[in-house]
């Protein structure tokens, strides 16, 4: 009688630059493109019903609008980076916009009580980083940071009134002057401002062991814990950070409107969410970046420029805006459904 014997297979191991290709977080290839499809779109729907909007003068204006808010940005997504972009439990400062009246505010009080500017903008920051410390000591104690941001911006928004009497403080001259009219090699103060904080960002976020340790303590804080990344304290930085770069936008926003103006960063709230959240349809893994929030920046900017061109009412642009909004909460769950399966 003969025996038969089977030799077990091994199974064949996939090739090595497959298993070292990092995988994207899922999504079917085209979410890549919806965002720059729609940037395209806006871009020729407007040049087509506004004879102003492509001239070389309001793509400036455009540009300087979107600077303050691509610096609010900037510093809520990498809230959103570190804490992770679930809407309940994850990062989100909705203090952001209270923060930018309230640094605003700040500066145009005290240079209009005559205090040297070169004191009052550090001032501003200052306050605004306190703010930025209270959302960073509640978040990290446990409190849900969309309450405890929330409560944040209200206090803040209740001492710019505060400070203000409802009032707008004018502003002019020095460094508000040249950050509203002055220029570098031909172009605005406040683009240059803006390349500069961009840059900074973009590599610390992006090409730095610190950016990387940030996107391992939003997308898995557990194993990052494991891994030895200090989560709490980098959660408690992104705190910081974002009310830092609101603070700075609060500063260029008071510039261009030649005043610190009551109210005017808790309308910014809005825009500034958007922006960070729709980073993630200019991303190729379909995450919150910095580069995506500059391009959303510019296109929320282009957007609500278009629309006054164009005279269709504020309303109808918040409506527009809470629907892009929706719109970016369903590629992210479109994207958490695809890594889910």
């Amino acid at each position: 009688m003969t025996l038969v014997t089977e030799t077990p297979q091994t199974p064949t191991s996939p090739p090595a630059d497959a298993r070292a290709r990092p995988r994207r977080r899922g999504a079917p290839p085209w979410l890549v493109w919806v965002g720059y499809a729609a940037l395209a779109a806006q871009l020729v729907a407007f040049s087509l019903l506004s004879p102003v909007f492509p001239t070389a003068s309001n793509a400036v204006t455009v540009l300087t609008q979107g600077a303050v808010l691509a610096i609010a940005g900037f510093g809520m997504a990498v809230v959103l980076i570190t804490g992770g972009d679930d809407v309940l439990r994850g990062g989100i400062d909705l203090s952001t916009g209270a923060v930018v009246g309230l640094s605003g505010v700040v500066a145009a009080v005290l240079t209009a009580a005559g205090t040297s500017v070169v004191l009052a903008l550090p001032v501003a920051l200052l306050v605004a980083l306190v703010v930025g410390a209270v959302n960073a000591a509640a978040v990290v104690l446990g409190v849900r940071p969309l309450l405890a941001t929330l409560a944040s911006g209200a206090v803040a928004s209740s001492v710019t009134l505060v400070l203000t009497q409802n009032v707008k403080v004018p502003v002019s001259g020095g460094v508000f002057g040249w950050l509203r009219d002055g220029s570098v090699v031909g172009l605005p103060a406040s683009v240059v401002v803006l390349a500069a904080v961009f840059a900074v960002t973009a590599t610390a976020v992006g090409a730095t062991r610190w950016g990387v340790r940030a996107y391992a303590a939003g997308q898995n804080p557990v194993a990052a814990a494991v891994a030895g990344v200090p989560v709490q304290r980098y959660v408690a930085t992104s705190y910081l950070l974002s009310a830092l770069l609101a603070g700075l936008a609060g500063l260029l926003l008071t510039a261009r409107l030649s005043a610190g103006v009551p109210g005017v960063g808790d309308q910014l709230l809005l825009d500034v969410i958007l922006t960070a959240s729709m980073s993630v349809v200019f991303s190729r893994r379909l995450v919150v970046t910095i580069p995506g929030t500059l391009v959303s920046a510019l296109f929320v900017a282009a957007l609500t420029n278009g629309f006054t061109l164009v005279g269709v009412g504020s309303q109808w642009v918040g409506a527009v805006k809470g629907l892009l909004i929706l719109l970016v909460v369903a590629v992210a769950a479109v994207r958490e459904r695809s890594v889910q399966r």
